[in-house]
């Protein structure tokens, strides 16, 4: 509905970024893919965003980055060497910040390609030998010892996934509707990897916002679709008290049937869609994310669940399993 066109750029005004993204995302039809599958498909090209390891977790940075230098800090903490923290190693070198990343286990045990990432971008590491479970705790202790060395600390959460990052993909929702306007192209469905919840969240509550009619489907990653809806759910109201709008949490869809063996193992049906999209479009998916979530669009183009309308399948990014 074009009335709600401008909804979300003025509530997002007062928000900074960091300007770290070429934006507005790439939107473009698969034709091969469309013909062999008998349906108008579309993909969202968030692994192009031109910034680092690309993906969704810069679309959450360039928020959470803002937001840090907004509130004067000079130093960002997280933990765990994910997509997320590796890409905010480059957002804080590009912000002038110092990062520091947390870790399980020792030097020695961890990846050296990830090590090798963190030493390009001049990243503290701190290792944790206990063990995953001990953490939160250690991250803790890291930001209390350096604000007490007068540091200014930004605690970023992991993945991204708080108020502040769920913004980003309400700003990536009022680019969709926009290429829907101009093109004249309906989404009746829009497919995506769900896991830590930001993407999901900050998708759903654009549209809420805008209003527009569609169905938001995230394919989970590691949790039963119980599980993820809840943490979609918290996240998006948190995210909707933010910003000071109503939220509908039954726009909220989670399909779990695609996790496979589980996180972060590949599944037989993401491994033949990763090679479809490779062999059929030239478009590199990875095994953990978006290789599952295509195989969720290939089963509902199969089984005639898509009817009418277009599908936009959103390309969250991840690197291709390269630090997995």
């Amino acid at each position: 509905m074009k009335e709600y066109h401008n909804l979300i750029p003025n509530l997002l005004e007062t928000y900074p970024r960091a300007n770290l993204l070429q934006i507005p995302a790439i939107i473009h039809r698969l034709p091969r893919l469309s013909s062999h599958l008998g349906h108008e498909i579309y993909i969202l090209r968030d692994d192009l965003t031109g910034f680092a390891l690309g993906g969704n977790k810069t679309r959450k940075l360039d928020y959470l980055i803002g937001d840090a230098i907004a509130k004067k800090a000079d130093t960002l903490v997280t933990m765990k060497a994910t997509s997320f923290s590796r890409n905010a190693a480059a957002a804080a070198s590009a912000a002038g910040l110092d990062l520091h990343v947390v870790l399980s286990g020792t030097d020695h045990e961890q990846n050296s390609a990830s090590q090798a990432f963190f030493c390009q971008y001049e990243t503290k590491l701190h290792y944790v030998p206990e063990g995953e479970s001990a953490l939160p705790d250690a991250c803790s202790q890291l930001v209390v010892s350096l604000k007490a060395q007068g540091k200014a600390v930004y605690d970023l959460h992991p993945g991204g996934s708080d108020s502040i990052g769920a913004l980003g993909y309400v700003r990536t929702f009022h680019e969709i509707l926009d290429f829907s306007y101009r093109s004249d192209v309906h989404f009746s469905h829009i497919i995506h990897s769900t896991s830590s919840a930001g993407t999901q969240a900050g998708l759903v509550l654009g549209q809420c916002i805008s209003k527009f009619d569609t169905c938001i489907l995230g394919v989970g990653a590691s949790l039963k679709a119980s599980d993820q809806s809840e943490r979609v759910r918290d996240l998006a109201l948190s995210t909707a008290y933010m910003l000071g709008v109503q939220f509908d949490e039954t726009k909220i869809f989670v399909d779990d049937k695609f996790i496979g063996p589980g996180y972060a193992t590949p599944s037989e049906e993401g491994r033949n869609a990763v090679k479809l999209f490779a062999t059929m479009e030239g478009i590199l998916l990875d095994q953990v994310y978006t290789g599952k979530a295509a195989a969720a669009l290939l089963h509902y183009a199969k089984n005639g669940a898509f009817e009418g309308d277009s599908v936009l399948f959103i390309h969250t990014g991840g690197n291709a399993g390269l630090f997995y």
